[in-house]
């Protein structure tokens, strides 16, 4: 795993303005869908998982969370690899470009937390910047994009 972070820490280095040579690594946390959506709600002050979360327990919207700490490290909660869909393609679940991309954009959140940019103190910049990287991410790699409604995301995200 801590390769994979690496790897992917590196990349947003150089396609992006954040310093991530000296970043410290995140803990990575693989989680349940289930245990994910009560984290995320937990983490609301305007939400609750009883009376905002979806019937069934899973937001389904939700692979992944960066909750930055009291200090660079920060945590990423995130599905298992294996479960994120085409998986099963691949001997080893975290060479998943899908899994890898849902990664790195909760990795652009902890760069962004780790530099007090501007876009991490207006979650919606952030967002846009982090579905931005997403897109550019699978273009290097002359993968297709999961994400066919990308630009609108950033757009809707770009104002806060």
């Amino acid at each position: 795993m801590e390769a994979v972070i690496d790897l992917l820490l590196a990349w947003i280095g150089e396609n992006s303005q954040y310093d991530t040579s000296h970043l410290a690594r995140p803990q990575v946390v693989e989680l349940s869908a289930e245990d994910l959506t009560t984290r995320y709600y937990e983490g609301m002050a305007h939400k609750s998982k009883q009376n905002d979360a979806p019937a069934d327990g899973v937001e389904d919207r939700l692979n992944a969370l960066y909750i930055g700490g009291e200090d660079e490290a920060g945590t990423v909660y995130i599905r298992p690899a294996a479960t994120i869909e085409g998986a099963q393609y691949f001997e080893n679940p975290y060479d998943n470009p899908l899994w890898r991309e849902i990664l790195m954009h909760e990795l652009v959140h902890h760069a962004q937390h780790a530099a007090q940019d501007t876009a991490w103190t207006c979650v919606a910049r952030g967002e846009a910047e982090a579905y931005h990287m997403g897109g550019l991410f699978f273009a290097q790699k002359h993968w297709p994009d999961p994400m066919q409604n990308r630009e609108i995301w950033k757009v809707l995200y770009h104002d806060c």
